[in-house]
């Protein structure tokens, strides 16, 4: 069992709920750039701060996003050859775990856009319960199973011992400060992730499957946040050990296993 949770020296849970006093506006809900403050914007800058320094630069002090922001993101383009413009659209949003406008299932919600509780259904919850079952051993074992879309009673157990970790209040219901410690605490489960001729399986969420699968003893090569055939075949390797179709493609029992072998 692996388990990466980030603890950011930049921003915190508890930045979000009242440091810097801003309203939660949902991440992926609008473009964010130059002059742009929010939530959004300061978990953007979290994501960003917990690359490694040779996918985007680090941002330290700026509440907003400002210069140094915009750096970063135009650096973190450049890497993964999207067009370095510093603003975050829908390309940007994707590569970093976000899909949004076309790259969402039709009429699907952004995550993160409504309150997700029990009885809830749909690509939102989801993404909600890959999120959970790829980062602790403990929220996979208490939602049961891989992802099926449909918020029960286990999804909502899951939920209420993710929020006791990070000191949220433990009612079971995910909203702003849950959503905003998910974006911060969790590092994939957005999408699905695999090997494919076109160039948008590289991101934030393949640079830390890359890093669990590496801790886990499957992957060896570079942390490079590009889905290739090492990490394909790592994926297979957890696959096939696990028991589970042996594919490449990172969807929801990949997912659950990531914390659970």
């Amino acid at each position: 069992m692996v388990t990466i949770l980030i603890q950011n020296p930049y921003h915190t849970v508890a930045h979000i709920k009242g440091g810097y006093n801003l309203a939660y506006i949902n991440f992926g809900s609008r473009i964010l750039k130059l002059g742009s403050t929010g939530t959004d914007v300061t978990i953007l800058q979290s994501l960003l701060n917990n690359l490694p320094k040779s996918i985007t630069s680090h941002i330290s002090g700026e509440s907003s996003f400002g210069p140094q922001t915009q750096a970063a993101v135009k650096r973190f383009q450049t890497y993964f050859s999207l067009a370095a413009d510093g603003i975050v659209g829908n390309n940007t949003f994707l590569f970093l775990g976000q899909p949004t406008g076309p790259y969402l299932p039709s009429g699907a919600a952004v995550f993160g856009s409504r309150n997700l509780s029990k009885g809830s259904t749909g690509n939102d919850v989801k993404i909600l319960q890959n999120r959970l079952a790829s980062t602790a051993k403990k929220y996979a074992l208490a939602l049961g199973g891989p992802a099926d879309g449909k918020f029960g009673s286990k999804t909502q157990a899951a939920v209420k011992l993710f929020q006791k970790d990070f000191g949220l209040s433990q009612d079971g219901i995910v909203g702003s400060n849950t959503f905003t410690a998910l974006y911060m605490q969790t590092q994939m489960g957005g999408r699905l992730l695999q090997r494919s001729k076109f160039d948008r399986n590289q991101g934030y969420d393949v640079y830390f499957l890359q890093a669990h699968l590496k801790k886990m003893g499957y992957y060896n090569g570079q942390l490079d946040g590009k889905f290739g055939l090492a990490t394909q075949t790592a994926v297979k390797a957890l696959q096939k050990a696990v028991g589970i179709s042996v594919n490449g493609i990172v969807g929801p029992q990949t997912y659950y296993h990531l914390a659970t072998s």
